[in-house]
C-alpha cells in the first residue's frame, strides 16, 4: 500500500454529513490535491421549507431561547471559521451579523432578525 492509498483510505473514515472528499496526486506522488464538497441543496430546500412555515411570531414557541433560526452547511460552516479565524464560534454578535447578511438569507429558517 503507498502512501498514497493510506492517506486515500484515512480521508474516506473522515467523511461524514454529506461531505465528499476527492483525493488527487500526480504521477510521483510528490503533490497531493484534496476537494471537499457538499451537495447544500438539501438542506436549502429544509431551509426554505421551515421559513415558508413559520407563520406568524404570535404562535407559542417562536421567540426565546433554543429556537431554531438556521442551518448552515458543513462546508459553509468551516468557510465562515476559516474567513474568521474562528472567532464566529466564540463571537455571538458576529454569528448574528452573518445570519443576518441578505447574502446568507437561504441559511434562515425563520423570518426574524436574530
Amino acid at each position: 500500500m503507498t502512501k498514497v492509498d493510506d492517506l486515500y483510505n484515512k480521508l474516506e473514515k473522515v467523511e461524514q454529513n454529506m461531505l465528499h472528499t476527492t483525493f488527487h496526486s500526480n504521477a510521483d506522488e510528490t503533490e497531493f490535491t484534496i476537494n471537499t464538497y457538499q451537495d447544500c441543496e438539501p438542506i436549502l430546500e429544509e431551509n426554505k421549507a421551515a421559513y415558508n412555515n413559520y407563520g406568524d411570531l404570535l404562535t407559542p414557541g417562536k421567540t426565546g431561547e433554543g429556537v431554531r433560526v438556521a442551518s448552515i452547511p458543513l462546508n459553509v460552516w468551516e468557510q465562515w471559521k476559516k474567513d474568521t479565524n474562528g472567532e464566529i464560534e466564540k463571537d455571538h454578535n458576529l454569528m448574528k451579523k452573518y445570519l443576518n447578511d441578505p447574502d446568507n438569507k437561504y441559511f434562515r429558517t425563520t423570518p426574524t432578525r436574530v
